[in-house]
């Protein structure tokens, strides 16, 4: 990965400044320890003498990247505001502002480790099933501004829609629609067009993937209400904290909202069955299919347009996928593997949906 392990003068600024207001009996300089190698933000953990810790991201100093990665940090920020409300271990904001012309947000640290950590043992399904329904169930609750929330115009606790659209990117009109099946039509526009624009030769032509999907796109009319989805449920994303002799870990944490979009639930379900014909995965996990159901009163995949929708939303990913590696520079033979991973799941995408 090509990302620098130092941390930018803005960085660097943001932590100082959080650490002046910390309590004067935890003096001393920041320590900074960078994270999240390779991905869109700039991010690291920053800790005092004193032991106290907190996440610091900042947005690219840079325009490079994939259309939908613009506004990240506020997207973030709305989408704590909202799914914070969730029964779900989640990062509280410290604090949401700009500086030198980049969006910067600085969180809570969580406990626990990444879920794909060696060292850990697995989540229980059910557990999975349970946080995924409250998440849901605070994505489709209307929002509302509670006594005390920031009135910041730029990062506003509304629902980042502009007037008529209820599907899409928060505050970026260009990526919203008035219903899901345009949303969805305007994203997989955005990063085909992404794929042009850094000459990614896909494993599937541009014009026979639009044609599959403008053909499944009627799965999509059976959804009118939207909620709000993280879209990053992979392992990586979950901190877990084992009990002592336990065969299931403790869910301590649910981070990086940066890709959460107002769509239907569907498309949380790729991150947990990657690389795979994703609704046959969720369908054949009865814990999680259970627990849903009994937690949230409403069925994850009720019908075949339901399926049709998880292929989609997965297609969409897997182009991200093969796409942002070129921006992002990855390279080495980590990367050569998992792009072609990726691009044979967009071949076999693309066969389940013709």
């Amino acid at each position: 990965m090509s990302r620098s392990p130092s941390p930018s003068s803005t960085l660097v600024a943001l932590a100082e400044h959080w650490a002046a207001e910390r309590p004067a009996m935890q003096p001393g300089s920041p320590t900074i320890t960078m994270l999240g190698e390779g991905t869109a933000n700039e991010v690291a953990a920053v800790e005092l003498d004193g032991g106290e810790r907190a996440i610091v991201k900042v947005s690219p100093a840079e325009a490079e990247g994939l259309t939908y990665e613009r506004k990240l940090m506020h997207t973030e920020a709305l989408a704590l505001r909202i799914l914070g409300r969730a029964d779900v271990p989640q990062p509280e904001i410290v604090l949401a502002t700009d500086l030198d012309g980049r969006d910067a947000l600085i969180m809570t640290e969580l406990t626990g480790r990444p879920a794909n950590s060696t060292e850990t043992v697995p989540l229980a399904r059910d557990v999975m099933g349970r946080t995924l329904a409250r998440l849901h169930a605070a994505g489709r609750t209307p929002f509302h501004v509670e006594p005390g929330d920031d009135e910041d115009a730029a990062l506003s606790p509304a629902n980042g829609l502009e007037d008529g659209n209820r599907f899409g990117y928060p505050f970026r009109p260009e990526l919203q629609a008035p219903t899901a099946g345009e949303a969805y039509r305007t994203l997989l526009d955005a990063v085909l067009a992404d794929a042009a624009r850094f000459e990614v030769d896909l494993p599937v032509d541009a014009a026979r993937l639009i044609g599959l999907v403008d053909e499944a796109l009627p799965a999509f009319d059976a959804v009118t209400e939207a909620t709000l989805v993280h879209f990053d449920l992979w392992d990586g994303n979950l901190l877990i904290m084992p009990e002592h002799g336990a065969e299931a870990a403790q869910l301590t944490g649910v981070i990086d909202h940066e890709r959460a979009h107002w769509a239907d639930p569907t498309a949380d379900l790729v991150s947990l069955a990657l690389f795979t014909d994703v609704p046959a995965t969720i369908a054949d996990d009865a814990e999680l299919l259970r627990t849903y159901r009994e937690e949230s009163g409403h069925e994850l995949l009720p019908d075949e347009s339901a399926w049709t929708r998880a292929r989609l939303w997965s297609l969409y990913l897997a182009v991200i996928m093969v796409v942002e590696g070129v921006p992002r520079g990855y390279e080495g033979d980590w990367f050569v593997e998992h792009d072609a991973t990726v691009r044979t799941w967009i071949v076999d995408i693309a066969a389940s949906l013709a």
